[in-house]
């Protein structure tokens, strides 16, 4: 938090909030929309259209999205500004990992973004919480953080049926204490129409919302 303050505060004292597209000198305009033409579907989005001069005065406004992701891992351990400006796809500062290098490497996934977050049950001293992630589970150095950062017990519960693995994870305040790691069973059906289904290990069966894919 104390880098991030900082490094807002360089950004107000460097003055580039009000140096707008409309006044910026030609060959700098030309620099600016080679690499963002290049990089628009890392900073912007896949999808995204957004014009040049739109993108760089939102960020002179220093415009803050309306919501973030709903569990996003970056807020748990914190990322690189490099990584960033690198982007998913890096290429564009020499000797930094891409983003998604990084992600894979720090965070086990290769989007750091807990997806379909829902809280399925919750009490006066618990609570439930089911999300997926792309592929694979999230490192356990992110876990042990959250269990550090709530000084909690925390169990964390995983599957993914497409590799055929799952797992359980135990954290005591930070600390790895508890390990279970296995690969799922299956039915084996009869029947044309039947489609095979998870029958274990018996400690994974019901502990997770579904076993991925």
């Amino acid at each position: 938090q104390q880098n991030c303050l900082m490094l807002h505060e360089l950004w107000l004292q460097s003055g580039t909030e009000q140096r707008r597209w409309e006044g910026l000198p030609d060959d700098v305009r030309d620099t600016i929309t080679a690499l963002f033409t290049a990089k628009r579907g890392d900073w912007c989005g896949f999808w995204s259209n957004e014009d040049v001069s739109v993108w760089w005065n939102r960020l002179c406004d220093n415009v803050l999205p309306e919501k973030t992701m709903p569990f996003d891992l970056l807020t748990v351990l914190p990322t690189r500004l490099d990584v960033e400006v690198n982007g998913f796809n890096g290429g564009v500062l020499n000797g930094v990992p891409s983003a998604y290098h990084w992600y894979t490497e720090r965070y086990g996934v290769k989007w750091p973004v807990g997806y379909e977050v829902n809280i399925s049950s919750q009490g006066d001293n618990f609570i439930q919480v089911d999300f997926d992630t792309p592929w694979c589970q999230p490192e356990s150095d992110v876990i042990a953080e959250l269990s550090r950062r709530f000084s909690c017990t925390l169990e964390h519960w995983y599957a993914e049926q497409g590799c055929d693995f799952c797992g359980w994870q135990l954290y005591e305040r930070g600390e790895l204490v508890d390990v279970l790691w296995g690969e799922l069973e299956w039915s084996s059906p009869t029947d044309d129409d039947e489609l095979p289904e998870v029958t274990g290990p018996a400690w994974i069966v019901d502990n997770v919302a579904h076993y991925g894919g």
